[in-house]
């Protein structure tokens, strides 16, 4: 009996130990966000979808209303966030549509990383930019790399910015990080409601 019961031991450890946050227990534990349209959310009530494991926090800079994030705890990590920006005037059709192409995407997040590819989604029913960045930042103490997510969404005068981030200790662990998520975090900003559009 002792060389059953160590097995079922060492079977239930694998379980417990390779099969947690895989993309389909985070969506299976998917929580939701909610502005009410007060504070950084500048009048715009959206709700957003995440999943319950993750942690919660308010934005630390300006323009930042929430951000959740979760630690692999080996040095990897997801973040998810919202930023809700007021724009000088309403853009016109054709402006929001220049600025949801390939050219219009890099353009918007020049500064950010290097651009790996755009495209135009759909979110809420709305038109969308979808922008893929790589970035390596550098500090005294780490190297990060990062890949992102971003999801730019304008009503009326508010720039809407959903973004996601998959960051390792190398390129290769941050790209691959990416690759397993990417269905996952396209999977929560697709599921994203303009509240405000609604009412």
């Amino acid at each position: 009996m002792k060389p059953i019961f160590f097995f079922l031991s060492f079977l239930i450890f694998c379980v417990n130990a390779f099969g947690q946050n895989s993309p389909s227990d985070f969506l299976n534990d998917k929580c939701s966000y909610e502005t009410d349209g007060t504070g950084k959310s500048i009048g715009l009530k959206i709700k957003l979808a995440y999943p319950c494991s993750w942690t919660q926090a308010n934005g630390d800079r300006p323009h930042v209303v929430q951000k959740f994030s979760y630690s692999f705890g080996d040095g990897s990590s997801l973040i998810q966030s919202l930023t809700i920006n007021k724009m000088p005037a309403i853009p016109s059709k054709k402006e929001i549509a220049e600025l949801f192409t390939q050219a219009g995407l890099k353009e918007i997040v020049e500064d950010l990383g290097t651009f790996v590819s755009g495209r135009k989604v759909k979110i809420d029913g709305m038109d969308c930019g979808e922008a893929i960045v790589k970035v390596k930042r550098e500090s005294p103490a780490v190297t990060v790399y990062i890949y992102f997510i971003q999801y730019y969404l304008i009503y009326k005068d508010k720039m809407i910015n959903i973004s996601f981030a998959a960051g390792g200790k190398t390129e290769t662990e941050a790209k691959d990080l990416y690759d397993k998520y990417k269905l996952l975090l396209q999977t929560l900003a697709t599921n994203t409601v303009l509240i405000s559009k609604w009412e």
